[in-house]
C-alpha cells in the first residue's frame, strides 16, 4: 500500500516458486472512474464497469494462479496493479501502480508479461510496438502452434501507455496483450456481456504453453 496525491494505492503480489528466472504476469484491477468516451453526454461522469479494460487480465491471471503446475525451479509473480486507467483525470496519472511496484525491484526480472483488454468477442490481438521483440516472437509462436493465429495477429498494432512501459524504462523484457479495438473502452457500455470465455481461454493457454517452455 502505498499513497499518492492523498489516496491510497493497492497493488496486490502472488509469488511461487524459487530461484531463477522470475516471470511476471500482470493486470490492473482497477477501472476508471468517469466514462469520459461514453457517446451520452450525461454518462461520463459514470464510473467505467470494467468487464474488459481491467477484469479480463485480471480473470486470466486468476485462472493461471489456479491452473498452473508447480515448476521445478524459478519464480512466477502475479501482479495486480492498481491505478493503472486514470490518466487525464485532475490529481492523476496513468500507470501508477506499476510504476511504483517497478520502482521498488531489487530482484533481476526475467521478463514481464501484461494482459489488459483480452475479453473482446472479436479478439484480434496485434503486436503493441512499445513490447520487445523477441518476447513477443516467443509468445506468439507459441500461440501460432496452438492454432490460434487468427486471434494473436502477425502485424503491428498501437503504441500503448500501459503497465508494460516501467518495466521497459528499467531494461527488463516486457510485453504488453492487448487487443485496443474495443468500442466500448471508456464507457459505461463495457460490460460482462461483451466478454467471451473462449477468448479468455486462447489468451490463457496461450500464456501457460509459453510459461511451461520458459521453466522447463
Amino acid at each position: 500500500v502505498s499513497t499518492y496525491s492523498d489516496k491510497s494505492i493497492t497493488n496486490i503480489v502472488a509469488r511461487r516458486g524459487d530461484g531463477y528466472p522470475i516471470i511476471i504476469l500482470g493486470a490492473h484491477y482497477d477501472s476508471r472512474i468517469i466514462a469520459d468516451k461514453d457517446p451520452d453526454p450525461a454518462k461520463r461522469t459514470q464510473p467505467v464497469p470494467g468487464a474488459n479494460d481491467g477484469a479480463s487480465g485480471v480473470a486470466i491471471l486468476l485462472e493461471l494462479g489456479r491452473s498452473l503446475p508447480k515448476y521445478k525451479h524459478g519464480e512466477i509473480w502475479l501482479v495486480f496493479f492498481d491505478a493503472e486507467d486514470q490518466g487525464k483525470i485532475p490529481g492523476w496519472e496513468w500507470i501508477i501502480g506499476s510504476n511504483y511496484f517497478a520502482s521498488k525491484l531489487t530482484r533481476h526480472i526475467e521478463a514481464a508479461v501484461i494482459v489488459d483488454m483480452v475479453g473482446d468477442k472479436n479478439l484480434n490481438i496485434k503486436i503493441e510496438k512499445n513490447s520487445d521483440p523477441e518476447l513477443v516472437n516467443e509468445i506468439w509462436e507459441h500461440a501460432s502452434e496452438l492454432g490460434y493465429s487468427a486471434y494473436f495477429l502477425d502485424q503491428p498494432g498501437y503504441s500503448i501507455l500501459d503497465d508494460q512501459i516501467p518495466f521497459i524504462n528499467k531494461d527488463i523484457k516486457a510485453a504488453d496483450i492487448i487487443d485496443f479495438d474495443y468500442p466500448y473502452w471508456h464507457t459505461t457500455d463495457d460490460t460482462i456481456d461483451k466478454i467471451s470465455a473462449d477468448s479468455l481461454e486462447v489468451v490463457g493457454v496461450t500464456l501457460q504453453r509459453w510459461l511451461d517452455n520458459c521453466f522447463e
